[in-house]
């Protein structure tokens, strides 16, 4: 033969990736989960390629092919997390977001009432809503468990976690699909979502002083000054911190960035792990469900929409997170919001863990109006140049009705409620003061911030958002703001006197413009 004779040699097959560490968590639930347990032996029995096996058993088997402890501490179960190629979990929430914290998928089997590895199906339906966006690998079925570890050992390297906030999103649902199944008691706890089991002792409620007025009513110097009470912590216009603070990075009133603050930046990270842990977009979305001025009657009576409770219940899961994290870093018990929004109080007065009280803030309104008329740029705004909003002087004043009629009847609805006119604080800013903290169910002290005889300096604290007077640190100057009288054009002046005359003299303002 002239030419060499061919010869086919069959394909050298490549050695399998193999899995380097593997990692088994069954949780801390007294009820036992031996089927994960048999389930991992009857796969290691017949010779995987698996380097190391750990399993977290619990009160469950121990395993005959693997090393096993009852328990770990936390430090040592995220330093497992981390250290694991691959992971395999229970569907306990917490469980699911420390791995996917440390940028892992992991391999998921829920505990199933069926074979009472827990009270319900809680685990089963959270794990099939993570488990339709890529969240997590979910095996309800031993084939399938044993075709993931199977894909694993092909794949050799772990599959990682890209976090869109989803699966946070998720958990918060969840935690308040929990509330309604087992009541307040049932929240999850701390910063890492421990496990929801019910629990006996009292969750302590979260004091909150809302302020509610219409906006530009002098809310901003009110508050700053409640801000120097040791018991208070001003946190400015809560209902935009998605919008301005997480998805704009506005400035905070501490003049940082508000992912630069440290304070906020705390509060994220007791919340949820941090701010990046969770999509501000997918919070605004869910915050327009729930708090909205077009939402207000059914805020009022959430039950009569089954859907509209729903959002109230996701969205509130989020926000009293927000504010338990707001007192853990403050380290002071109660919250000053001057969100003002009259969805926002009523939204705040539906969550079973806050202790919610409103300070009712009226002003003159053509001093509103006149106010609102101004050409007022935004400090905090960063990249351009933006404004506050202007309305026109009618349009304020049905404003002006509507927010005083509301919130003089929040007390109706079952909330602890004072009215303070703007006019009388400027006048007797001490006295007025130590009427709100009385309010509050704190020790009067304003006395003492006007004891001294240099100038009182405020700063805007940590407000999230508001007026840009939080922005500057000055010397205050308490004074009757009266610019109205020749500042708005006499016209407007007796358009809005005429608008809101059915309630001027509730409030002791003259009927004449």
């Amino acid at each position: 033969m002239s030419d060499a004779a061919e010869i086919s040699l069959p394909p050298v097959a490549e050695p399998s990736p193999g899995i380097e560490r593997l990692f088994v968590s069954v949780g801390t639930d007294y009820h036992r989960f031996d089927r994960l347990i048999w389930w991992l032996d009857e796969w290691l029995a017949v010779g995987r390629d698996v380097e190391h096996v750990i399993v977290q058993r619990g009160t469950s088997a121990e395993s005959e092919y693997a090393e096993s402890v009852e328990y770990l501490q936390r430090t040592q179960l995220i330093e497992e997390f981390q250290q694991a190629s691959v992971v395999v979990c229970h569907g306990g929430p917490a469980t699911i977001m420390e791995c996917r914290k440390n940028g892992s998928v992991p391999i998921v089997v829920p505990r199933e009432e069926r074979y009472d590895e827990h009270v319900n199906d809680h685990q089963v339906d959270f794990c099939e809503r993570l488990a339709t966006h890529g969240d997590i690998q979910l095996a309800r079925t031993k084939d399938e468990f044993f075709r993931l570890l199977d894909l694993a050992v092909e794949r050799g390297a772990p599959e990682v976690a890209v976090d869109d906030g989803h699966a946070a999103l998720s958990v918060l649902k969840f935690e308040g699909q929990m509330v309604e199944l087992f009541g307040p008691r049932a929240r999850l706890q701390g910063p890492h979502l421990a496990e929801v089991t019910p629990i006996t002792s009292e969750v302590s409620k979260i004091p909150v002083l809302f302020i509610g007025s219409v906006p530009r009513s002098g809310s901003t110097i009110m508050s700053d000054l409640l801000n120097e009470n040791p018991h208070m912590v001003n946190i400015g216009e809560l209902v935009h911190l998605w919008q301005r603070g997480v998805i704009e990075n506005n400035l905070c009133g501490c003049g940082h960035a508000f992912d630069a603050c440290e304070f906020w930046s705390e509060v994220g990270q007791i919340a949820f792990g941090g701010w990046d842990r969770i999509s501000g977009e997918r919070m605004r979305t869910l915050q327009l469900r729930a708090d909205r001025t077009r939402h207000i009657p059914s805020l009022m009576v959430p039950s009569t929409a089954r859907f509209f409770a729903t959002s109230i219940t996701q969205y509130g899961a989020v926000m009293s997170r927000v504010l338990r994290a707001v007192l853990e870093v403050s380290d002071k018990p109660m919250i000053v919001d001057t969100s003002k929004h009259i969805s926002t109080a009523l939204l705040l007065r539906q969550l079973p863990d806050v202790d919610l009280r409103i300070l009712h803030v009226v002003r003159d309104p053509r001093g509103v109006a006149n106010s609102w008329s101004k050409i007022i740029t935004r400090p905090e705004v960063q990249g351009g140049d933006a404004e506050m909003d202007t309305l026109h002087p009618g349009r304020i004043g049905l404003r002006w009705l509507w927010f005083n009629w509301a919130f003089s009847n929040m007390d109706r609805l079952g909330v602890p409620t004072t009215m303070v006119r703007y006019e009388d604080f400027v006048q007797n800013p001490a006295e007025t003061l130590d009427q709100i903290f009385d309010f509050a169910g704190l020790e009067p002290m304003a006395q003492s911030l006007f004891a001294s005889e240099e100038p009182l300096i405020l700063d805007g604290g940590h407000s999230v958002s508001g007026n840009p007077l939080r922005l500057e640190s000055k010397p205050v100057q308490l004074r009757v703001d009266e610019q109205w009288r020749t500042d708005l054009d006499p016209k407007m002046r007796s358009l809005v006197s005429a608008v809101t005359r059915p309630m001027l003299g509730r409030y002791r303002y003259s009927k004449e413009g």
